[in-house]
């Protein structure tokens, strides 16, 4: 029986009358004076704390099916061993009294069964605090941190019970861990039996299991569950399965010692035939036609079989009806031998009936409003119910960040109807971080973060719920002070328009050895989606920048004439198409941003400019988890009246660009000083190639060619800077952005002045 079907029983109710016995019924819709807890043994929990769990309170109506919820709410808080409610009247109306048995609080927590992880040690990892109730849940956690950490360190077979000791003193108990710690088992190799059509390589590539290797102590490879063994061997014959072994088989994995609690996994596999698809069929439809869902079809006759594809066909099959309101749809593959390695495949589905949809219900928020989860979800009441849409709704709630978990899920309503539920479980969106960085460009530079993600602008003190995004940063190194603020509304005035503002404050000097830019100011911005992965963006932006060039600057020097301040006010568009899988470690897709720019004194500023620029990647995921990509750009800036100052001008070098040359030192030069001042013309590409060495870490090879031309709508190829580099990828545990080590060599270089050798270059390795 499950929990709740055990406790439901709890529920008692006693009433006193003078003239005669009363009855839940003659209690039902009256008010309530007044809701008592009376404690059976000693009070351990706050008293507070119950009635938060509680929606029964005193002036709302008598409801027993709100008491019956109430039993389940106590319970599921882990703060109750046991309640049941009572009710006596009080003249019209009626008081309620809850009699709860609290759990035991937490003395201590020992353990049975350890000898290769102290007691103290085992009582920091399961996270357990003294004074604490001893909730189910907690107990549970605490038990698979226990098991976890023994599964760390090579332990895979390792179980972990518990038992509750008195202590002597009323309402307090001890927790005892029971251990029992299995063999340690670290894996040294891998090995398949009976395989001939796919390398030992290719299939341990199938397994979350790894061999254990020189980085185990950060990779963790080598150890493992022991149900992920389970796992890895259904990903092995699905493998098989996938590329047309339909029959593919396994008599299990063995585990053979080696010594120093090491052992070899030997996986033995009955590979079979490879099978074709005579045919694809469709069992009795009313709904749809057959005809209308062959066009859609990965799996088609005369195909080698794979289980992949038909799962995919399934699920696209599912989707075709959920889409259009059939929720209940259910599809079934009916596998026949149809000859010699053969097979045919015939899909029954199971139609159902149309839905709409009826009331959508919220729950799990605390802190986010409704409003603000309520927008991401396409359904709306008598829409045709939609199944896709609900998966739609689960990936933009977890795409805000907000939450932990997400579900939407589909529940009978009204007839015809079905509801659609949420339920979310949040999680902390707010972050501050401090701290040191490195970058090749300015040396050691400090830090400090101030971000929260589901900010409320009109919330005081709070300042949460609202699903605004909010950020501050300054950072300050040797080369740099910069300072920002920035708010972004992304649903203004209730529509999918982001508005956003920034204030901003920025002072360089790694630009150039002759001079030192500094750029204060605000923007504001409007951005409008156009589909699902595409969108407009409208920016204006004023800010006054400030040229200080150095003293010691020769007098007939370029940046001599530069110096000064300039007041920039321009306005620009951009479109943006992204299809990309990720924008941290992108895998496939590509994205494009195309946009121009128009500052001038139309706007009231005196820069006056014209830009145009088009920037693109483009990736690749191949054989081994290989990537490769392209990324380029065109970008063009011309002057309205006078020339473009060199904080317009456009530069190539350092990383990112042509990483075999210095930062910003391609492009035409100044003849007084030698250095670069920029082009209005620029072009490039880099192919790069990366591959998996381990989890975090990925090795890159890549070319990188381009140019920077004086003149404004050049794209002449005459002067190109070229280079060839190799590279490291690591992701590390402080930080989600992958840091990229690169080194490159120039190889066609038309100004001598550039080409100074290899160039090491080390940056944060992301395409936002």
């Amino acid at each position: 029986m499950g929990r709740w079907g055990r406790h439901a029983a709890c529920l008692s109710l006693a009433f006193v009358s003078l003239s005669g016995p009363l009855h839940a019924q003659d209690f039902e819709g009256k008010n309530i004076s007044d809701v008592a807890i009376r404690f059976r043994g000693p009070k351990t929990v706050d008293e507070a704390l119950l009635r938060n769990s509680m929606a029964t309170k005193a002036g709302t109506e008598y409801r027993a099916e709100r008491l019956d919820n109430d039993i389940k709410s106590l319970y599921e808080s882990g703060l109750v061993d046991d309640v049941r409610f009572l009710a006596e009247p009080v003249g019209n109306s009626v008081r309620v009294i809850a009699e709860v048995t609290t759990r035991p609080q937490l003395g201590g927590v020992g353990f049975v069964g350890n000898g290769i992880f102290s007691d103290q040690k085992l009582a920091k990892e399961s996270k357990l605090k003294a004074g604490g109730s001893l909730s189910d849940e907690e107990i549970l956690e605490a038990r698979r941190n226990l098991e976890k950490y023994y599964q760390g360190y090579g332990y895979p077979d390792v179980t972990v019970t518990h038992r509750t000791q008195a202590t002597g003193q009323e309402g307090v108990s001890d927790l005892i861990f029971v251990i029992d710690e299995g063999s340690k088992n670290e894996v040294r190799k891998i090995r398949f039996e009976g395989n001939s059509v796919f390398s030992d390589n290719e299939l341990r590539k199938e397994m979350k299991v790894k061999e254990k290797g020189w980085f185990s102590w950060l990779t963790k490879s080598g150890r493992f569950e022991s149900n992920q063994l389970d796992d890895d061997l259904d990903k092995i014959l699905d493998y098989y399965r996938s590329k047309g072994y339909l029959r593919a088989s396994s008599t299990g994995i063995r585990r053979e010692p080696v010594k120093d609690g090491r052992v070899d996994l030997v996986i033995p596999i009955s590979e079979g035939e490879k099978y074709t698809v005579s045919g694809v069929s469709f069992g009795p439809m009313t709904v749809f036609k057959a005809e209308e869902l062959y066009p859609a079809l990965t799996l088609n006759g005369n195909d080698a079989y794979s289980s992949k594809k038909m799962r995919d066909d399934i699920t696209m099959i599912r989707s075709y009806y959920g889409s259009r309101g059939y929720a209940d749809a259910t599809v079934n593959a009916d596998i026949r031998d149809a000859g010699p390695n053969q097979v045919n495949i015939k899909y029954f589905i199971t139609e159902g009936s149309r839905y709409r949809v009826g009331r959508v219900n919220i729950e799990g928020n605390t802190k986010t409003k409704d409003k603000v989860i309520r927008r991401e979800i396409p359904l709306k009441p008598g829409d045709w119910f939609n199944s896709v849409e609900l998966e739609t709704t689960k990936s933009r709630l977890e795409n805000l960040q907000y939450f932990g978990d997400v579900q939407a899920t589909g529940s009978p309503g009204g007839s015809g109807y079905r509801d659609v539920n949420v339920l979310v479980e949040e999680k902390a969106t707010g972050s501050v971080g401090v701290g040191v960085g490195f970058s090749s460009i300015d040396s050691i530079v400090g830090f400090l973060t101030l971000e929260q993600a589901n900010f409320d602008l009109f919330n005081p003190w709070n300042f949460t719920g609202g699903g605004q995004r909010f950020a501050m940063n300054l950072r300050l190194g040797s080369e740099r002070t910069d300072f920002s603020v920035s708010l972004v509304e992304p649903w203004f005035m209730d529509q999918q328009l982001a508005l956003g503002g920034e204030l901003f404050y920025r002072q360089s000097t790694y630009f150039s050895d002759y001079y030192e830019q500094t750029n204060a100011g605000a923007a504001i911005s409007l951005r409008k989606p156009i589909g699902n992965k595409s969108s407009l963006k409208l920016e204006y932006r004023l800010e006054q920048v400030g040229i200080d060039v150095e003293s010691d600057t020769p007098d007939d020097s370029y940046f001599k004439t530069q110096d000064g301040d300039f007041v920039r006010s321009a306005v620009s568009l951009n479109y943006v198409y992204d299809s990309r899988d990720s924008t941290i470690q992108p895998r496939s897709g590509h994205k494009f941003d195309i946009g121009a720019t128009v500052a001038g004194s139309v706007f009231g500023g005196d820069v006056d400019i014209f830009g145009l620029s088009a920037q693109g990647q483009k990736y690749w995921n191949l054989k081994w988890d290989t990537i490769f990509s392209i990324n380029g750009e065109l970008a063009f800036v011309d002057s309205i009246d006078d020339e473009v100052p060199v904080f317009e001008r456009v530069f190539l070098g350092g990383g990112r660009t042509l990483r075999g040359f210095e930062f910003r030192d391609v492009g035409p030069r100044d003849a007084a000083t030698e250095e670069v001042f920029g082009g209005q013309s620029l072009g490039f590409v880099s192919f790069e190639y990366t591959i998996p060495i381990i989890e975090t870490v990925r090795a890159a090879v890549f070319y990188d060619t381009g140019f920077v031309n004086g003149g404004a709508w050049d794209i002449s190829p005459s002067d190109i800077y070229s280079d060839v580099g190799v590279g490291i990828r690591l992701k590390l545990p402080i930080s989600p952005l992958p840091l990229a080590l690169d080194y490159a060599i120039p190889v066609s270089s038309p100004d001598e002045e550039a080409d100074k050798g290899g160039q090491f270059n080390f940056y944060l390795n992301y395409q936002y």
